[in-house]
C-alpha cells in the first residue's frame, strides 16, 4: 500500500507541476500587442506630410517669382519715333565736385550722381543721359533709359524710376521703380509699380519746395509687386540688347486706365523711396545741401545725395508749357 500511494501521490505532484506551467503560455500569444506602437510611429510621419504645404506658400511670396504664370511678355521697342528728352548728364560728369546746370532744390531739380559732402566721387550708373517713350503700341508702352554709364563692376548699381503724371497738374500717379536691372530677357523681377491713393503728393505747389509736403506719404499703393498683383504682366523691365548703357521698360497701357496724354519723368538713386515724393517737401535746403558752389549757403550736397532726376516730358500731345515740372518746350 505504501508504494500505491507514493504513485498515486506522483502522479498528483506531476498534474500540478503541469497545470502551474501552462499559463505561462498565454502571455506569449499576446506578444503581438507590444508591436502597434510602432504603427503608430507611422502615423506621426502621416502628420509631417502637410509640410509641401510650407513649400507651396514659399513659392507664392511676392518677389519670389517662382509659379508666376505670365501670359503677356513684351516684344520689341521701336526704333523710331517716340517722345524724347534729355538731362544735364554731360556738364555733370564733366564738371567734378559740382553741377553749374540742373540742381534747384527749391524747384524740385536734381543733378546729383556724386557722394555726399566732398563730391570726388560720380556714379555714372545714376546720372541720367537721356529717355525716350514709345507710346504707340496697343498693348505696351516702352521707354528706354540711357545713363551715363555703369558703375565700376559693369552693372547698374542703383534703383531707377519712371514717375507718370496722368492729369498733367505736378502731382504724379503712378510710379514703376526698377531695382538694379540685369536681366537680358524681359523679366518682372525688380519691378514695382505704386500709385498715390490719397493724392498728397507735392504738398501746396507740386515741383516746389513747402512744408506742407512733409506730411505727404507719397506712393504708399503697391498695385504691382515683381509678378504679384492682379495683372502679373502689367511691368517688365531688361537690359538693352543694343546699347550696354540703357535699359528698357514696358508697362500695360491698360496701367493708365485710359488716358493717352499725360507727362513722365526719369529718377535715378543709390536707394528710391516711393514715400519721400516729392524729396523737397522732406528735406529742407539746409539738409539736402546743393551741387552748385554758386549757392554757398547750401553747398555742397548732403543729405540728398547720388540722386538725379529729369523735367517731365509730353506724352503723346502738345503741351501748352504750363504744365508744373515740364522738359523746355522746343
Amino acid at each position: 500500500m505504501n508504494q500505491l500511494s507514493r504513485l498515486i501521490s506522483f502522479i498528483l505532484l506531476s498534474g500540478l507541476i503541469l497545470s502551474a506551467c501552462t499559463p505561462a503560455a498565454e502571455p506569449a500569444e499576446q506578444q503581438p500587442a507590444p508591436t502597434e506602437p510602432p504603427a503608430a510611429a507611422a502615423g506621426a510621419t502621416e502628420a509631417a506630410a502637410p509640410e509641401p504645404a510650407a513649400t507651396e506658400a514659399a513659392a507664392a511670396q511676392p518677389g519670389a517669382g517662382s509659379g508666376v504664370q505670365h501670359t503677356s511678355i513684351p516684344g520689341e521697342p521701336p526704333t523710331s519715333g517716340g517722345e524724347k528728352w534729355g538731362d544735364h548728364s554731360t556738364i555733370s560728369s564733366t564738371s567734378p565736385v559740382r553741377a553749374l546746370v540742373g540742381d534747384r532744390f527749391s524747384e524740385g531739380k536734381f543733378e546729383r550722381p556724386y557722394n555726399a559732402n566732398t563730391m570726388d566721387v560720380h556714379f555714372p550708373q545714376l546720372d541720367i543721359d537721356r529717355a525716350v517713350v514709345y507710346p504707340e503700341d496697343p498693348t505696351w508702352v516702352y521707354a528706354v533709359i540711357t545713363m551715363v554709364g555703369r558703375d565700376a563692376g559693369d552693372v547698374f548699381s542703383g534703383q531707377y524710376a519712371l514717375e507718370l503724371d496722368l492729369d498733367r497738374n505736378g502731382r504724379g500717379e503712378i510710379l514703376i521703380m526698377l531695382d538694379r536691372p540685369s536681366s537680358a530677357e524681359w523679366t518682372t523681377q525688380g519691378v514695382w509699380v505704386y500709385t498715390d491713393a490719397n493724392a498728397d503728393i507735392g504738398g501746396v505747389s507740386p515741383f516746389k519746395a513747402d512744408s506742407a509736403g512733409a506730411s505727404s506719404d507719397g506712393y504708399e499703393n503697391v498695385l504691382f509687386d515683381q509678378g504679384s498683383g492682379d495683372d502679373p504682366d502689367l511691368a517688365w523691365v531688361r537690359l538693352d540688347p543694343n546699347n550696354p548703357t540703357s535699359f528698357q521698360i514696358a508697362y500695360k497701357q491698360s496701367l493708365l486706365g485710359g488716358v493717352t496724354k499725360y507727362t513722365a519723368g526719369i529718377l535715378a538713386g543709390t536707394s528710391l523711396n516711393p514715400a519721400l515724393f516729392d524729396y523737397n517737401d522732406h528735406f529742407t535746403h539746409e539738409q539736402a545741401g546743393a551741387a552748385n558752389p554758386d549757392l554757398p549757403v547750401f553747398y555742397p550736397i548732403k543729405g540728398l545725395a547720388e540722386f538725379d532726376n529729369t523735367c517731365r516730358q509730353a506724352i503723346a500731345y502738345d503741351p501748352s508749357g504750363l504744365e508744373p515740372g515740364l522738359c523746355p518746350v522746343q
